[in-house]
């Protein structure tokens, strides 16, 4: 099954949002340990991550701005979970999508 949707819904504006902020956390650490899950939609975006790398909310911000235009954004930040840090040890990435190895492009 394949799904087609425009590119400006909500969860392909999510999507890139998310894919962005992963790349943020790249361009400040090189090994970075991240998770974020977005949901957009009426004017609102919240971001739940969890991560090893410190993001600075104003660069947060000025990702969903460039994407998804003025929304009100919630944020939530946790530290990443030890458990699920020391099962990456081994260069095994794991995402939304599955488990692979490498980087996400």
């Amino acid at each position: 099954m394949i799904e087609k949707v425009n590119p400006a819904h909500p969860d392909k504006v999510a999507d890139c949002i998310a894919g962005a902020i992963v790349d943020l956390a790249y361009e400040l650490d090189e090994n970075p340990r991240i998770a974020v899950e977005v949901l957009a939609g009426h004017g609102i975006c919240t971001i739940i991550m969890e991560t090893s790398v410190k993001l600075p909310r104003k660069e947060i911000l000025s990702i969903v701005r460039r994407i998804a235009g003025n929304l009100k954004v919630i944020l939530k930040v946790v530290p990443q979970d030890e458990f699920l840090a020391m099962n990456q040890s081994e260069g095994l990435r794991c995402g939304d999508n599955g488990i692979f190895k490498g980087v996400p492009l």
